[in-house]
């Protein structure tokens, strides 16, 4: 990867996000599900506040971040080794523990529901009734994934 001192810090973000992904065996662009479980990682990446910021906009699987996408495409043009570290400051390696257990074993339809209806109640500012409508029209969520995916938000 080209770096030049004026991008520093948009590098920096670039491979903290890229790193953050690789050590919760996410970060890969080689398959679409592997792109969206990437997508919805960082989504609660953010919200955990162990990954740097990118914008969400909702998609057909749920929150997505295009920007996001190009980075990882172009850590994998570049040839990008992700590398295994721990956080200095011990909160924030307990911050990315807590993700790293909000996430483990949950499938990607799962982590697409729940970062779905999260955008939907708090990004888009849906009222309860009419976000859980708009998961079952967008997702044709049913009852117990509905009861998951309240679940799981409510313990961020």
């Amino acid at each position: 990867m080209k770096c030049n001192n004026n991008h520093n810090s948009t590098l920096d973000s670039k491979l903290l996000t890229f790193h953050v992904l690789r050590r919760l065996d996410c970060g890969m662009v080689d398959s679409f599900e592997n792109r969206i479980r990437s997508q919805k990682v960082q989504y609660f990446a953010q919200l955990f506040k162990v990954s740097p910021h990118h914008s969400f906009n909702l998609y057909l699987k749920g929150p997505y971040s295009p920007d996001l996408a190009n980075e990882l495409y172009e850590m994998k043009r570049n040839n990008v080794d992700a590398i295994h570290f721990r956080f200095v400051s011990n909160e924030m390696e307990e911050r990315f523990r807590k993700l790293e257990s909000f996430i483990k074993g949950k499938s990607t339809r799962r982590l697409e529901l729940a970062s779905t209806l999260h955008w939907l109640l708090k990004i888009a500012n849906f009222p309860k009734k009419e976000a859980v409508e708009k998961l079952v029209e967008l997702k044709n969520a049913n009852g117990k994934e509905m009861i998951l995916a309240f679940n799981d938000i409510k313990n961020i």
